[in-house]
């Protein structure tokens, strides 16, 4: 059996690609070629359609306070796999563009065939991250 710490490094190794800082939508919107640099020190190119597509749902005055990816946090919980969403302006823009309208405390709750619509649409604005609850 692995052990706890074990798990969270294998975790961890997994996560390597999150973003080193997150940009906004205005600033990327404002670059040639928007780009996120992660953890793991590649760089990853954002798709300026996929940004031009979020910025359709997202009012103008909040470009600045909106960041990108969209993190989809993926868990095992009783033996299911849900996906929650915590940023407030992503739940926002998924409600609108998506539909998605499921909350679990402050959260945003998709399933895995909902979080493939979003990857789909998102390729390169969007990023998994897996988290394990050890409860």
């Amino acid at each position: 059996m692995m052990s706890t710490r074990a798990l969270a490094k294998m975790i961890e190794a997994m996560n390597r690609h999150m973003p080193a800082k997150k940009r906004t939508l205005k600033d990327m919107l404002e670059d040639d070629d928007p780009s996120i640099k992660a953890k793991d020190g590649n760089e990853y190119i954002i798709e300026k359609k996929e940004l031009e597509f979020i910025a359709e749902y997202i009012d103008e005055m909040d470009w600045s306070r909106f960041t990108v990816p969209i993190l989809l946090e993926m868990n095992y919980l009783s033996g299911e796999t849900v996906i929650f969403i915590r940023d407030r302006f992503h739940q926002e823009f998924l409600k609108k563009a998506f539909g998605f309208d499921r909350f679990v405390k402050d959260a945003m709750m998709i399933y895995p065939y909902e979080m493939q619509k979003v990857r789909k649409k998102l390729r390169t604005a969007s990023q998994v991250i897996f988290k394990v609850s050890f409860k």
